[in-house]
């Protein structure tokens, strides 16, 4: 166990490490971070249509939710080329790069144009069409990253700075509509469909059981390795984003939510205190007999019942710590095995609307995020005390080794002052 665990530690996280520190990977994170706030305001939306279902006099503002959330795909087209710029090295062309990129993604929406008249499915704006802004802006950033290595401009002497800057933007975004015009309106690819057709399989097994957890599981696995979780979201944002917006169109047309694996149920249900649950481990420090652990777990009391649990993550330890990161991936397992056929067994609401509210204390954001179902706080204590249970054990033996070390600091401590 020792040796596997050193491997763990010392080979295979530093290479995954290297591996997602990628400048695309950067980009795709930084870009879904900054679309964070689009999400924020729909989320406030939510929450105000809680209330509003209660009561009616309330006027409708839908259209907020509308023109917030239901426009993710765009913003996110804009976002990832403009991080995607600064990441390559040639940010002051930034917001030239996310225009380049909202065209392209316009093109792939294919819209038609009819005296004038523009038209194209409003759905494929929002969560069912992040698939088209990762593909639309990941083209854009490779034409503009190659056009940038020629170097064409750099040297000349004759050209004013204007008209170079113009060439810069003119010739990438040129190219890569061309690009875009020659496979779309002259092979006829519809490359909205297919990108969604290609990611349709990852999609649907996100929200099957073995799906669901890997999707739990496995983001928390890197953390405890001290590798930040944002790297999945390429993967869990679109599988995420579009299950709710199928959730939605299902309640709009008169049927049931069936897709289980949505941000409200991954980041406000099932990881209570953190990725990786550890609010009981945060509570349990409170009371613990070693002096550090128990000023520890005080400083990220905060932050933890916050959900924010990476002081905890990176300073109790829990990141490469062999004896607190095993309960950290049962947790994985099991909350969301608990969670998922909860749902799935129609328990609790299956979200419908995007509920950005995990940063609220548990079970607050938990209520929030399933419409004001009432029986998911329920749930929520039942996943506390499992978690409680899960971390008791490994708790006390990380207690036991510190109480050990601080035993020996201040027997030398002693012998020094002798």
């Amino acid at each position: 166990m020792n040796g596997f665990m050193n491997w763990l530690g010392t080979d295979f996280a530093p290479k995954v490490a290297k591996m997602m520190d990628k400048k695309i990977i950067r980009a795709l994170s930084g870009a879904l971070m900054a679309n964070v706030p689009i999400l924020l305001i729909g989320s406030l939306v939510s929450i105000y249509n809680v209330f509003a279902g209660y009561f009616t006099v309330l006027p409708d503002l839908s259209p907020i939710y509308n023109f917030s959330f239901g426009i993710l795909s765009l913003t996110l087209a804009f976002l990832l080329g403009y991080h995607g710029a600064k990441q390559y090295g040639f940010g002051s062309y930034g917001v030239s790069t996310g225009l380049i990129s909202v065209m392209l993604f316009f093109l792939v929406m294919q819209p038609e144009i009819v005296d004038f008249n523009f038209s194209v499915k409003f759905s494929r704006f929002g969560g069912t069409g992040m698939i088209a802004s990762f593909v639309t802006g990941i083209f854009v950033i490779v034409v503009s990253n190659l056009y940038f290595k020629l170097h064409l401009f750099e040297d000349s002497d004759t050209l004013p700075d204007f008209l170079v800057r113009w060439l810069n933007q003119v010739i990438p975004g040129f190219f890569s509509l061309l690009v875009g015009h020659i496979v779309i309106n002259i092979a006829h690819v519809n490359l909205f469909d297919l990108a969604t057709t290609l990611f349709s399989p990852i999609i649907a097994i996100g929200q099957t059981y073995p799906g669901f957890v890997l999707l739990c599981f496995i983001p928390t696995f890197f953390y405890s390795f001290g590798i930040n979780s944002w790297f999945m979201n390429p993967i869990t944002s679109p599988v995420g984003q579009a299950g709710i917006a199928a959730n939605a169109a299902a309640i709009a047309a008169g049927t049931v939510a069936t897709n289980i694996y949505t941000p409200n149920v991954a980041f406000s249900v099932v990881f209570i205190g953190g990725m990786g649950m550890t609010l009981a481990l945060n509570i349990m420090m409170l009371r613990s007999k070693s002096t550090s652990v128990r000023r520890f777990g005080q400083i990220a009391l905060i932050p933890s019942i916050f959900n924010v649990n990476e002081p905890l993550v990176y300073g109790a330890p829990i990141a490469l710590n062999p004896i607190l990161m095993v309960p950290m991936w049962i947790n994985a397992i099991i909350i969301p095995t608990l969670v998922y056929f909860t749902f799935n067994a129609g328990l609790i609401t299956i979200p419908y609307q995007v509920m950005n509210v995990n940063q609220l204390p548990f079970p607050i954001c938990s209520f929030l995020a399933t419409h004001g179902d009432a029986r998911v706080i329920v749930l929520e204590v039942i996943i506390f005390i499992i978690t409680w249970l899960i971390w008791l054990p490994f708790f006390k033996v990380h207690e036991a080794n510190m109480l050990k070390e601080e035993t020996e600091e201040a027997g030398d401590a002693e012998l020094e002052v002798a």
